[in-house]
């Protein structure tokens, strides 16, 4: 597997393993790569698990998802989308309020 430089490989392995234990598709885990499509793609995926997965991704990395960050299904179209987006809330998280290495304030 390879993601993208911007995305840590160990973040990416703990969005999958959120991914797989929320939607209960552990016989899917070893097939998902970055590419991988979500919403629309995998029919355990539906407007309400969408909601159980933000709540489990919130509580696995201690980030806060707000509804306007995720209008539109461009986060979930990918995993590897997916990953970055969680990877830029958790380097982001300590730093809210304020602006620095990208991160805007919140």
């Amino acid at each position: 597997m390879t993601c993208s430089p911007e995305i840590s490989e160990a973040i990416f392995e703990d969005v999958k393993a959120v991914v797989v234990v929320t939607l209960d598709i552990e016989d899917q885990a070893y097939d998902l790569g970055p590419e991988t499509r979500l919403y629309g793609n995998l029919p355990e995926l539906s407007s309400l698990t969408v909601v159980k997965l933000i709540v489990a991704l919130q509580k696995r990395f201690g980030i806060e998802i707000e509804i306007s960050e995720i209008a539109g299904d461009i986060i979930f179209d990918t995993l590897g989308r997916l990953a970055a987006f969680v990877d830029s809330k958790v380097r982001c998280a300590p730093l809210r309020g304020v602006d620095h290495n990208g991160c805007a304030p919140s």
